[in-house]
């Protein structure tokens, strides 16, 4: 059983790593979207993608060894928590730890990230709006409907020209 516990704290270690790589990517692609650089943002995407299959490849042989443990505690390994791992073995604690981490880190940035992200885009959609003298948005939320109305548009180029 030491040599399962082994390989699984071996893959959850290399999770973590990964994991780290994933958040400094996210910071530099911050500083790309907040300079609106494009190639540096999809050149980051390339690299974060190749990182997320890298990921999906680590939990499937994560399962594997969770599997082989869970027999030995009568559970399957969806419903085996790492948390739970750790109460039965507690040098699991310390990757745990890391792990939880990693994961708040990650999605603390994501929401960063998405949020610049809706910010260029309403600034696209303005910039858009201005230029083609459009009227009403293509894609335009119902409740907002009565807003526009009272609201007019502030148009860009004379439409004279």
């Amino acid at each position: 059983m030491s040599e399962v516990l082994q390989n699984l704290e071996d893959n959850l270690k290399r999770q973590v790593a990964l994991y780290d790589e994933l958040y400094t990517l996210g910071g530099y692609k911050q500083k790309a979207l907040i300079k609106n650089n494009l190639q540096e943002i999809d050149s980051i995407t390339v690299r974060e993608e190749k990182l997320l299959i890298e990921a999906g490849l680590l939990e499937k042989e994560r399962l594997l060894w969770a599997e082989q443990i869970g027999h030995d505690l009568g559970k399957i390994p969806e419903d085996l928590t790492l948390a739970e791992l750790a109460e039965h073995y507690p040098n699991l604690q310390g990757v745990r730890r890391e792990l939880d981490r990693v994961v708040v880190s990650l999605q603390e940035i994501h929401e960063i990230n998405t949020q610049l992200l809706e910010q260029a885009m309403k600034v696209l959609e303005f910039t858009v709006g201005m230029m083609t003298h459009q009227e009403k948005n293509t894609y335009q939320h119902p409740t907002n409907l009565k807003e526009n109305k009272a609201n007019p548009k502030l148009h860009l180029l004379d439409r004279r020209i």
